[in-house]
């Protein structure tokens, strides 16, 4: 779980991260899926990419990464194709 960035103008110098084990009494529920034409911020960390925003569009997506750098950031559009495959695999949020 990503608890924060630390830094001073603009650089983070040290990210905090917590893991816990998939043991723990930690509960996670999605309540809500991003909409087709959402964009998702995400850091390329090796197999598994971290969620670092979820922006309403392309433009507040780039918006939101000129002023949040990471310097291995990339954009990714929820597409229809991704929400159709939610609701025909039965993955919709309740």
């Amino acid at each position: 779980m990503h608890e924060g960035d630390f830094g001073e103008g603009g650089v983070v110098v040290i990210s905090v991260r917590r893991t816990y084990s998939v043991e723990s009494n930690l509960r996670f529920e999605i309540v809500e899926r991003p909409e087709i034409g959402m964009v998702r911020v995400l850091q390329d960390l090796g197999d598994n990419p971290e969620l670092l925003h979820l922006a309403r569009d392309r433009e507040a997506a780039e918006r939101w990464l000129a002023n949040n750098r990471y310097s291995r950031a990339y954009l990714e559009e929820v597409s229809a194709d991704e929400v159709g495959a939610d609701i025909i695999e039965g993955r919709t949020a309740a």
